[in-house]
Parts: C-alpha cells; structure tokens; sequence
C-alpha cells in the first residue's frame, strides 16, 4: 500500500496540493502503516477534509479540523496540523487552532440576576432559588437559575462563575460575606 502512495509522490510537484480526492484514498490504505501518535486519527477521517495540503519531500504535511468537541455541544472545531514524513513512516500532530464551525451563544450579562438574587436576599424573601438556613444563611440555588441543559457545559461552568462572582460583590456592598460557594451570611447575623 505504502509503495502506491510513494510512487503518486514521486510524480506529484514539490508545493501546495489543491486536488486531494486521490491523495487522501492512498494515504487512507496505508495510514497504519506510520508510526507515531494518532490522537484518535482513523484512516476513514482523512476523506473529504485535507486542508492546506503542502508537498515538501519527504514529508506530506496538511491541516485537518476535528469534531470531537463540537459532538459535545462545542461551537468550535480544533484544528490539526499533521506532518507525515513518507521516508521515515512517521506522523505527528500539533494543535493548530480553532475554527468557530457554529454561532456562539450570546453573552450573559450576569448583573441584573444577580441583582435580583441580592435583592431577593436582602429582603429576606422566600423564592425557589433560595434556601434559607438558621442564623440567616441562605444558599443560593444556581442550578434553578443556570440549569443543566442551557447551554453547553464550558459556557454554564462559566456563566455559573460569573453570576456567583457578581451575587458576592453585591451581597458584599450591604455587609454579607460569602461563607461557600453559593452560600451567603450577613456579616453580623
């Protein structure tokens, strides 16, 4: 297999290779043939998504977008840059950046909940997000107010951050201190 790949090479012009339907077919055939670290690569995964292919004998180098994160809800693809050295049968890979595949969610401006959260606790006022505990604590129900499932993980851990970050400033300017995440106490109870 290897020798059908190295014999279309040898007759393909040192530079960049804008035409990689035939090229991908044979490096597909003889992929497990290089050694090397895959990073979870299969030879079926090259078809169809060569990018800045670049000739340079003997190496084979290309660009290559990975979907891994975007089946995770991900609105970004990683790029791949592959070096594939044809004497030597060994590839490597380098991260090559990100390309935003799908529109990101808007930013959540995080103030005026957490505004209204403050509000709702300086007032002492029962509401689902709350729990109120003896001694005037209360916890703070983040996940009532950022649930699961509204967006996509790293962007609630995120978002979750913010608003906790912005509850305790606000809380902190009436004289509360946070005591945990999430969980609030005036400073003299």
């Amino acid at each position: 297999m290897m020798e059908r790949l190295m014999a279309y090479l040898k007759h393909t012009p040192e530079g960049e290779i804008a035409d990689t339907a035939e090229l991908e077919e044979l490096l597909a055939e003889c992929w497990d043939e290089f050694h090397g670290d895959y990073g979870g690569m299969e030879p079926q995964k090259l078809f169809g998504r060569l990018e800045d292919v670049l000739w340079r004998p003997p190496m084979l180098e290309f660009v290559i977008e990975r979907h891994g994160g975007t089946v995770m809800g991900s609105s970004r693809a990683k790029l791949q840059r592959w070096k594939v050295d044809i004497e030597r049968r060994t590839v490597t890979v380098q991260p090559s950046g990100y390309r935003q595949v799908s529109p990101r969610q808007a930013t959540l401006d995080v103030k005026p909940i957490a505004k209204e959260v403050a509000q709702l606790i300086l007032n002492g006022k029962n509401d689902d997000r709350l729990k109120w505990h003896e001694g005037g604590r209360v916890q703070v129900l983040i996940g009532r107010i950022l649930p699961e499932g509204s967006s996509v993980r790293q962007t609630l851990i995120g978002r979750r951050k913010r608003l906790r970050s912005e509850i305790a400033r606000q809380l902190a300017e009436q004289g509360w201190k946070q005591i945990r995440p999430n969980w609030y106490a005036p400073d003299d109870p």
